[in-house]
């Protein structure tokens, strides 16, 4: 079982919270909490509780284990675009893997 260092914490929530376009002054007074809050564990002076870390996980509208899930970068796009894809149908679902493929060998 592979061992998350401390840094990912902070890291995943900064990720998060830019792709929800939010300010960590802004999710920190959402969440309750100081101002500071969400700044302190992004830059590694601090650690969220578990219930804190469950807020947070709650305010992304993410599991946990979506959270710690490093294979997923972005895990609340990830999410949304498989609701989407799940009302395709199987031709569909086809076009979009072509489009996604296209997608990435331009990006070599």
């Amino acid at each position: 079982m592979k061992t998350i260092d401390k840094s990912f914490i902070g890291k995943r929530i900064a990720v998060l919270r830019n792709a929800k376009k939010n300010s960590a002054r802004g999710m920190s007074l959402d969440l309750g909490q100081s101002s500071e809050y969400i700044n302190q564990i992004e830059n590694g002076r601090s650690m969220p509780s578990i219930e804190g870390l469950i807020n947070i996980c709650d305010y992304f509208d993410i599991t946990m284990s979506e959270f710690f899930d490093e294979s997923i970068v972005y895990p609340i796009q990830y999410k949304e675009l498989l609701q989407e894809l799940n009302k395709l149908d199987s031709i569909e679902l086809e076009k979009v893997i072509d489009i996604v493929k296209l997608i990435s060998a331009n990006k070599k």
